[in-house]
């Protein structure tokens, strides 16, 4: 996820549900921990309702140490899991926000935790005062959950800081293998080596998702199925310019959701999808393909679309980008549109030119870098000083995409995810999308599943679209919708019923 930070706002946090003395955090009063001596491993006994179940469960909020072959440790992996006791193996799940230069905190209060932040219909506001409240809707009735922070976000760190870290884990190859191996380590330290593996991912996250299951499936772990919400898996197909259109194409079924949802309303969106995406696939496509010139009709329909004027369309040869469409109603309204979700904009001064802010992803970041750090330490007793990096942008500015004079062309995954369909044919994968996300636009997900070559006897794989953007599940009822189709990919998998 890439992610713009404003300024920090002060928030409060409701206090845990009271439990027995002996049930409190087991860390003792700490000394401030520096990146080569992380703090001590925190273990915390909690208690949570889903549905009608009472789950008793643990919370560790620790560290992993990567060492080379030396045996020098190169990183500390910093990671908060939460286990269930029940009798038999239990499904694990490793969670991965992206960027690269997210820390999972995203995923972990906004949506798949036992503990979460609440917003607002729209997912763009926390509820005023800020606090931490049980999640309905946390993953943990069918999984364990372990969020996973990479090299240099969140608490993670390299003992040799940035420098060291660009040179080991910041490259595509580099950080799968980094986290590849955070897998088996905390399996092996758990003993968990066979118990069923689950993989989470959102945006860069989700590419990483489709790195790992390859990984792990090839080093023998019992991969069962990943989840890829919002995910990046084709750079090429969200990264397009004046002659690679595709992108463009592609977005247009999310603008127009984005266009219907704030004019007219949820049903309106949901029911302009499917016309908008037989549109771009069909007459825009063969329109773009054709090379630059006026055609009325194209124009008029991305005119009802995006409700830009016809003759700005044609002034640009029937072409929409997002980009074009942004600065576009910014200009028209004297509002910034977010591009995390095309339905939520928000005032600017006016007239309204140049960057600002995203008023969906700067509200996420003021909000859950604090909320986290505070959870961390009140509620599950990991006492450190390290700040707690939400999202590190030296990390994305300095990240190896892997092109280079002998290597040209976008990073992809979609290949990944072929070969682990191949070596477990079985193997259940979900798209998971928002239907107003203009950064990782949901019709490009679906393009990517129709592109994936034919393997007789694998699972189909899934693809949900939810109201909402790039962070859907900040809103509450896509939040519910999420964890309930995620519960039905794991019974899938795991041959029970929820």
């Amino acid at each position: 996820m890439l992610i713009a930070a404003s300024t920090l706002l002060a928030t409060s946090f409701a206090a845990a549900e009271p439990v027995a003395k002996a049930d409190k955090p087991t860390t003792p009063p700490a000394i401030a921990a520096t990146a080569k001596r992380p703090a001590a491993d925190a273990f915390s006994r909690h208690t949570i309702t889903i549905g009608t179940e009472r789950i008793d469960y643990t919370a560790t909020a620790g560290t992993l140490p990567l060492v080379d072959a030396k045996g020098e440790t190169q990183a500390h992996i910093f990671y908060t899991a939460y286990t269930v006791t029940e009798g038999g193996p239990r499904p694990v799940t490793f969670v991965f926000n992206g960027g690269p230069g997210a820390a999972s905190a995203f995923l972990h209060l906004g949506a798949i935790g036992p503990r979460v932040i609440a917003y607002d219909a729209e997912g763009a506001n926390p509820i005023r005062p800020v606090k931490l409240e049980d999640n309905p809707d946390s993953w943990l009735d069918v999984t364990d959950l372990v969020f996973v922070d990479p090299v240099e976000t969140g608490y993670s760190r390299a003992p040799g800081g940035e420098d060291a870290a660009k040179d080991r884990f910041f490259g595509v190859d580099k950080d799968a293998d980094a986290l590849a191996e955070t897998v088996r380590l905390y399996l092996t330290r758990n003993g968990r080596l066979l118990d069923p593996v689950f993989i989470a991912g959102e945006s860069y996250g989700g590419f990483r998702a489709a790195l790992l299951v390859k990984r792990l499936l090839a080093s023998g772990l019992d991969v069962r199925g990943a989840v890829l919400i919002s995910p990046a898996v084709e750079f090429s197909l969200i990264r397009g310019d004046d002659v690679l259109l595709l992108p463009d194409v592609l977005a247009l079924p999310s603008i127009a959701a984005s266009h219907a949802m704030r004019t007219s309303g949820a049903e309106a969106a949901k029911a302009i999808r499917a016309e908008a995406e037989a549109f771009a696939r069909g007459p825009y496509l063969m329109h773009v393909a054709a090379g630059r010139r006026d055609n009325p009709e194209i124009n008029a329909a991305l005119a009802r679309y995006t409700g830009l004027p016809i003759a700005d369309i044609a002034r640009n040869q029937g072409r929409v980008s997002v980009r074009d469409y942004a600065q576009a109603y910014r200009r028209a309204n004297d509002r910034v549109l977010s591009l995390y979700d095309g339905a939520v904009d928000a005032a600017v001064p006016r007239p309204a030119t140049g960057h600002h802010a995203d008023p969906v992803l700067d509200r996420a970041v003021t909000v859950l870098g604090p909320a986290m750090a505070a959870y961390t330490k009140s509620e599950l007793g990991y006492a450190t000083d390290l700040d707690y990096r939400l999202l590190n942008r030296s990390v994305s500015r300095k990240w190896d995409f892997g092109s280079s004079p002998q290597r040209q062309g976008y990073a992809g995954a979609l290949d990944d995810l072929e070969d682990a369909r191949a070596l477990r044919p079985s193997l259940a994968i979900l798209f998971a999308t928002g239907e107003t996300d203009l950064v990782t636009p949901y019709a490009t997900s679906r393009y990517l599943i129709d592109q994936m070559k034919p393997l007789d006897g694998a699972t189909p794989v899934a693809m949900t679209v939810y109201a909402g953007g790039h962070m859907m599940y900040l809103r509450r009822a896509s939040r519910a919708a999420l964890a309930a189709d995620a519960r039905a990919h794991y019974a899938g998998q795991l041959g029970t019923a929820r």
